[in-house]
């Protein structure tokens, strides 16, 4: 799969109005993030300019900082409003569903049905019908799940699906007609 412009972890170059320094402190934080240290992401943060703090790539390492500290309440009302903003981003639809799914009183089909709503949105995106096979198979519905992994394939490509999908746990109940799924 390729990381378009559109769902990109990584903050854009400055653009007029943007300080380099906010720039250099959004990406800090991103980098305190790969190292695990959600802290002192958080800290990089306080730091940013208020007009900065606002922009839609520091709600998405706010997002990270609290998926990395397992906060899925606040995880998941910070994505629920990023598709309210910005309902044209597929990565805020798959971070409100990854909420979801680990949210107390949410859960994997309010994942599910999160995710299917934004299917039809991206036609491109691999990642949306992926997961929605994942949450399929953790449902038991495993003939969905496979419906769901094939067109996940056809936006991506067999090979690269398939060798996701025989390491995911959340696909181990087809794993074994997985192996030459594709080949």
């Amino acid at each position: 799969m390729t990381i378009d412009e559109d769902t990109s972890p990584y903050p854009p170059e400055p653009k007029p109005g943007i300080e380099t320094s906010d720039v250099f402190t959004l990406r800090s934080a991103m980098g305190w993030l790969e190292l695990g240290m959600p802290a002192e992401a958080r800290k990089e943060l306080q730091t940013l300019t208020p007009e900065v703090a606002q922009l839609p790539e520091v709600h998405g390492v706010q997002w990270s900082i609290l998926a990395q500290e397992k906060n899925w309440a606040e995880a998941e009302e910070l994505a629920r409003d990023q598709v309210s903003d910005q309902p044209d981003n597929a990565a805020n639809w798959i971070n409100w569903a990854y909420a979801l799914r680990r949210a107390d009183g949410c859960g994997i089909r309010m994942a599910y049905d999160t995710l299917r709503e934004a299917v039809d949105r991206f036609p491109k995106e691999s990642t949306i019908p992926y997961n929605l096979a994942c949450y399929c198979c953790r449902l038991e519905e495993l003939e969905e799940a496979w419906r769901w992994l094939g067109i996940a394939a056809d936006r991506s490509d067999h090979k690269t699906i398939r060798k996701m999908a025989l390491r995911d746990d959340d696909l181990s109940a087809i794993h074994d007609q997985l192996t030459d799924w594709g080949a």
